[in-house]
């Protein structure tokens, strides 16, 4: 009796030997199959980013009026057929200069004749064309300058490229609140297509901030504008740092870590400015870079400031050099772009920005002015 139940488990044993080994090979190669699969579809995406892909871009509402402000004092700027706001014209001028970059660029809080580019137009004999518009990335900036290039008479290009490039070219919560919101097969896309489906997402992206623009202009173009009242409080709060803090409190870090944790970014932005380049020189034009730091890399008060908040901060940022401007000057040496590097000419000065806010006040756009020419 034993000697049958021993055999008959035997027999069952041997059975499972036989069972196990086939589903576990299936499940191997089932997975096996999908890594390949992940594996060749991740290497033509990667392979994909050597075409030129299409950038986004937005801009303000073409031909129109629309309201800009300083400390509460309006003031209406007129908007060309480009959609960026027009500027002083010297059609006979022999050198013409195109200036593509962010909010620093347009000049966001001070008024239009305080910005470098107005300074410029009345301190030079050239033409300086002021195409920066707020918000902006590499890639808006790549895309504008391909809508805009056949249309405007320049001959050297100036990137103005602000220290917060890296994370702008990221995945910000916006953009992540606006990818959230897709379809399951484009999130599906995004595993097997990251790098192509991300182009296509950023550009349907830009267009979702095209048509916010065009609404929040119209919204405050009808208000009655109140000037802010004068805070009798000598201590700035710095509410907006302290709103950056609690959304993206990697914000510094994914700004000017390029070697670390903004790697990834930072490639990308590398890429772009590659294509920018080729581009310009294909077009028979000069590309200058023109470095704008982020002011904890000179302000020390503000770099105190940030650290009080909670930002993780690195001392290499305000004593010596960011990895994100050692990696700027790598780039413009291999490629040989010139290189104007403004954070050895604002370094600790602490009169640079406009109050609790991160843009340039009117004596920085008046350094920066001064300093352009003396390159020129």
């Amino acid at each position: 009796m034993v000697s049958k139940f021993l055999s008959s488990a035997m027999k069952k044993v041997r059975s499972l030997f036989y069972i196990l080994p086939k589903k576990l090979y299936t499940g191997l190669f089932v997975f096996s199959f999908f890594v390949f699969i992940l594996f060749a579809f991740r290497f033509l995406d990667f392979l994909s980013l050597s075409f030129n892909s299409p950038f986004g871009h937005y801009h303000f509402p073409k031909n129109q009026e629309i309201p800009f402000f300083r400390m509460g004092d309006k003031e209406m700027g007129k908007i060309g057929e480009l959609g960026i706001r027009k500027g002083t014209l010297k059609p006979e001028a022999h050198c013409k200069y195109l200036l593509l970059g962010d909010s620093q660029t347009f000049g966001s809080g001070i008024f239009w004749k305080d910005t470098f580019s107005e300074i410029l137009n009345r301190e030079t004999e050239c033409q300086w064309t002021n195409a920066g518009i707020p918000g902006f990335t590499l890639e808006n900036e790549f895309s504008l300058y391909e809508t805009i290039k056949s249309n405007i008479s320049f001959d050297r290009v100036y990137l103005f490229v602000y220290g917060n490039d890296i994370y702008e070219t990221g995945d910000t919560p916006d953009y992540l609140h606006f990818v959230k919101r897709q379809t399951w097969y484009v999130h599906t896309l995004l595993i097997f297509f990251p790098e192509q489906t991300r182009l296509y997402l950023k550009t349907k992206y830009f267009q979702t901030i095209q048509k916010r623009m065009e609404l929040e202009l119209e919204r405050v173009s009808k208000l009655e504008i109140q000037k802010p009242q004068i805070s009798h409080s000598k201590k700035e709060e710095f509410i907006t740092l302290r709103g950056l803090y609690n959304l993206s409190p990697d914000y510094l870090s994914g700004s000017l870590d390029t070697k670390t944790y903004s790697k990834t970014n930072f490639n990308r932005w590398t890429r772009v400015l590659r294509l920018l380049n080729e581009r310009i020189l294909a077009d028979k034009k000069e590309l200058v870079m023109v470095y704008i730091p982020l002011e904890v890399e000179y302000d020390p008060i503000r770099f105190q400031i940030y650290k009080e908040i909670g930002f993780v901060m690195n001392e290499n940022w305000i004593q010596s050099d960011s990895d994100f401007i050692s990696d700027i000057k790598a780039f413009a040496k291999e490629n040989k772009i010139p290189l104007v590097d403004l954070r050895k000419f604002m370094r600790f000065r602490t009169d640079l920005l406009q109050k609790e806010d991160i843009h340039l006040n009117e004596t920085a756009t008046r350094l920066i002015s001064d300093i352009i020419k003396q390159k020129l």
